[in-house]
């Protein structure tokens, strides 16, 4: 019986999904939904199945992308997955935004990634990952939380001796982060596709663990933005 892995990202407001096949992806869905993630991900997903002549009684493993951002797509997207996974009996593989931000923007080359995701607050979410290149696992060099714009620089400048002239600034949102940091030249915008999200998921197969385990992660208070 082939190995199945589907995967679910809501937590901007991009609803994806991805699908793979015994160790191969096989297909994948990027829709531009926004308030519409709750709505739509239910056919999205059975479409996404169909095209590729799967049962949803076939599929061996589910991940969700379970931190941080939008707290409805967070809620949304665990929600649907856990159903599933608990309905069917399979494990979840819970997976970072912000992991996979890093993934989709430095692919397969080797490099040094800054993440950073609007907040709230006056707070971004961000991380720094390295990579070594091809299919390897990041290795995550500063922690994922909230942070003061500011307070980020600071840290990743401790991390990198050299600046940030070796680090590939990535965001969901330039338009909106970007300005927060004007000692970066150039701020990227790169959105994590179902396929990058599955793809990670092959290599954390042992991280999956029963729906009920499954939490979000929000870093920060919803009503204050308030920094856990």
């Amino acid at each position: 019986m082939s190995e199945i892995i589907v995967s679910v990202d809501c937590c901007t407001a991009w609803t994806t999904l991805g699908v793979a096949i015994d160790g191969m992806v096989r297909g994948e869905v990027n829709v531009d939904a926004r308030m519409r993630q709750a709505s739509m991900l239910p056919g999205l997903f059975q479409s996404l199945l169909d095209s590729l002549a799967v049962r949803v009684e076939s599929v061996s493993l589910y991940s969700v992308v379970t931190e941080p951002g939008s707290f409805t797509g967070i809620k949304v997207g665990i929600s649907f997955v856990t159903f599933l996974a608990w309905a069917g009996g399979q494990m979840v593989i819970p997976l970072s935004s912000l992991e996979c931000t890093a993934s989709e923007g430095l692919g397969l080359a080797c490099g040094t990634a800054a993440v950073v995701l609007q907040g709230g607050g006056g707070k971004i979410y961000g991380a720094l990952y390295e990579s070594e290149g091809g299919n390897c696992t990041l290795t995550r060099l500063l922690p994922e939380r909230a942070y003061i714009p500011e307070e980020f620089l600071e840290a990743v400048s401790s991390v990198m001796k050299d600046g940030f002239k070796d680090v590939s600034w990535m965001t969901d949102r330039p338009e909106k982060t970007a300005r927060l940091f004007p000692a970066v030249e150039r701020m990227e915008q790169v959105l994590p596709r179902g396929s990058t999200s599955v793809a990670m998921a092959l290599r954390k197969k042992d991280s999956a663990v029963i729906p009920s385990l499954i939490r979000a992660s929000f870093h920060r208070d919803p009503d204050t933005g308030r920094a856990r």
